[in-house]
């Protein structure tokens, strides 16, 4: 029930967002769509990061947490990975990944540098052989692109394994390589769309 509630809200105030934003002028059919998912995509995620940004203050993680965020965001903004359907659905895996990376991993003990350096190497090659995993919506159809993502992913998960190596603090290291391992495990088993 609140979730269909919640839809119709979110609707209704994306329709009147694109409204405000096309002042006046009539956009065609498509144009509109592409507006309205926009907006939808930036209203969710922003009611997304609130409600993360609360809860872990409210557990006084929020080091650990804008840490791993920061890893995340900077690794998945280009190598993509799994979605799932619906706000609320994604909110929970969301918590679910970042107790893991922001609670659960600074409190375990620490790993041996061969290990890091070995997670590290896999989440390379997965997401070098993965990625970019974009969703249905937002395709990746031009393969010089696609291939900058591969790459800029790739490296991205490279600079951030030297980075972690290098440091001294175990509880940011936990964090940091369960970051890297979760959103590279999130590529592996997403079929990628036809293009």
């Amino acid at each position: 029930y609140y979730t269909r509630r919640w839809m119709k809200m979110m609707d209704k105030l994306t329709v009147w967002l694109a409204s405000l934003l096309a002042g006046g002028r009539t956009a065609d059919e498509k144009e509109q769509a592409r507006i309205e998912y926009g907006l939808r995509i930036i209203l969710e995620e922003g009611l997304k990061i609130l409600v993360l940004i609360l809860l872990f203050h409210g557990i006084h993680h929020e080091r650990y947490f804008y840490f791993s965020l920061l890893i995340l965001w900077s690794t998945r903004t280009f190598a993509g990975g799994m979605h799932v359907s619906g706000t609320w659905n994604c909110l929970l895996w969301t918590i679910l990944l970042f107790l893991t990376t922001s609670v659960l991993a600074p409190r375990a003990p620490a790993v041996s540098t061969g290990a890091f350096s070995l997670t590290g190497t896999a989440c390379f090659l997965i997401t070098l052989a993965k990625a970019p995993v974009r969703s249905i919506q937002r395709p990746i159809k031009e393969p010089k692109k696609r291939m900058q993502y591969k790459i800029t992913a790739a490296l991205s998960v490279a600079l951030w394994t030297t980075i972690l190596l290098s440091l001294k603090s175990t509880p940011y290291a936990n964090c940091g390589f369960a970051t890297l391992l979760l959103q590279s495990i999130l590529l592996l088993p997403v079929k990628k769309p036809k293009e």
